[in-house]
């Protein structure tokens, strides 16, 4: 029988003392705003409301020294969203800080898989 990878995922939230945090919850956000160009399609796709989406981004903005998102209003267009080489950073630096725990820990995780009990 073949052996398959750990189904075991680390959740890891950073705190940045004295601004906030940021977790997979708000990179999801940014990946979905990166997908759809859009605070509120982004915020649809999730289950989640425009304004707390948009109080999000807020956040995430005022937490760096240049914006994580970069917003455009009306017009025939719309309006829209958009990563900025910021918020591309913050996505990619999360993705590493995720993977090498997750990588370096594989023979952990999938031990304790093997001793859980499957429902």
């Amino acid at each position: 029988m073949a052996k398959t990878r750990s189904q075991i995922k680390l959740w890891i939230r950073l705190t940045l003392p004295g601004i906030g945090q940021i977790g997979p919850g708000k990179i999801e956000l940014l990946r979905e705003i990166r997908e759809h160009q859009s605070i509120s399609a982004a915020a649809r796709k999730m289950n989640m409301s425009y304004r707390r989406a948009w109080l999000l981004v807020d956040d995430l903005n005022a937490a760096f020294r240049r914006p994580v998102v970069m917003k455009w209003i009306g017009g025939k267009s719309r309006g829209g969203a958009t990563l900025t080489p910021t918020g591309e950073k913050l996505v990619e630096s999360y993705d590493t800080v995720l993977a090498r725990p997750a990588t370096a820990n594989r023979a952990l995780l999938d031990e304790l898989t093997s001793l859980a009990v499957r429902r």
